[in-house]
């Protein structure tokens, strides 16, 4: 069973020693040196490395496999050590990396400069690989009519725009919490004005308890809006997403209630439920602006 190193090169220069920094909480450890190319090119860079042994694999499919969930592992160690590393130097742009900032991932047989699994270094795609579609003409036509209206542009769309560029530069934590900012200012906004369209005149104390805290987001996304429109997101489509929004609230409060950390998926989930959530209250708005066929002439 052979040695392997995993190594990258991190996107700087950290501001501490080469050597071993051991990451119990996530086990194993991750080896720190400057990157000898990077100091050639007189921008020098810390490269990351950490060992693991090769499984006996049969196949490409499994090796590769393997390949992936060591990159994985090694990239939670280096955001767990840039976490602290954030914190000790006062740098405050020193962010978490993503696994597209990190490529590409190298693996070789320890002791030797032989690679491992394939010749090829291991690279992941940005999460936004595609470029804006449209024309500039059709762009500034809509910049036109957004102007025209003297009203800011809609602050949840705001909000996912700017989580998604959170988690462009590793600010996974952050992205979470404006996805969830965007979910809870649209749903609840819509949400309360349903109440108050569909059953205004009921008790005072009763329409107080569906528009309030003690009527939790996740029953009111389902169980309400199925009473209220015959809607639910527990059964929107595509099939998964209700888990997924689920998963991603408990995500959400552990963060904001148990200071605990997000990783790279944990942003992705949230931007996927985020806009899940908002299609939902734009399908929503469209039927109440929409005109009934029996509305017709």
């Amino acid at each position: 069973m052979a040695t392997i190193r995993v190594s990258i090169r991190l996107p700087h220069l950290l501001l501490i020693p080469s050597g071993e920094y051991p990451t119990p909480a996530l086990g194993g450890s991750v080896h720190l040196a400057v990157d000898t190319l990077s100091k050639l090119e007189g921008t020098p860079q810390t490269r990351a490395s950490s060992l693991f042994e090769a499984r006996n694999a049969d196949d490409a499919d499994s090796t590769e496999r393997q390949r992936t969930g060591e990159a994985d592992r090694l990239l939670r160690r280096v955001n767990f050590l840039l976490r602290w590393h954030r914190v000790v130097t006062k740098q405050m742009a020193l962010t978490e990396v993503t696994r597209a900032q990190a490529s590409p991932f190298y693996f070789s047989i320890e002791g030797t400069s032989e690679a491992w699994g394939s010749d090829e270094p291991l690279k992941f795609e940005s999460f936004f690989p595609s470029p804006p579609t449209g024309s500039q003409a059709t762009h500034g036509e809509e910049v036109r009519k957004g102007l025209a209206t003297s009203a800011d542009p809609d602050v949840a769309r705001l909000n996912l725009l700017d989580a998604e560029y959170a988690l462009s530069i590793g600010r996974f934590r952050e992205a979470v919490l404006l996805c969830w900012a965007a979910i809870d200012s649209t749903f609840n906004s819509k949400f309360k004005a349903i109440v108050d369209d569909r059953v205004g005149d009921e008790w005072a104390d009763g329409l107080k308890f569906l528009k309030g805290m003690d009527f939790g987001l996740r029953h009111k996304m389902t169980i309400g809006m199925r009473l209220l429109t015959g809607r639910s997101l527990f059964k929107v489509e595509p099939e998964g997403s209700w888990e997924e929004i689920s998963t991603s609230y408990g995500q959400r409060n552990k963060i904001i209630h148990e200071g605990q950390v997000a990783h790279e998926d944990d942003a992705k989930l949230a931007i996927k439920a985020a806009r899940t959530v908002l299609r939902f209250v734009e399908d929503l708005n469209k039927e109440r602006t929409e005109p009934s066929p029996e509305a017709g002439g």
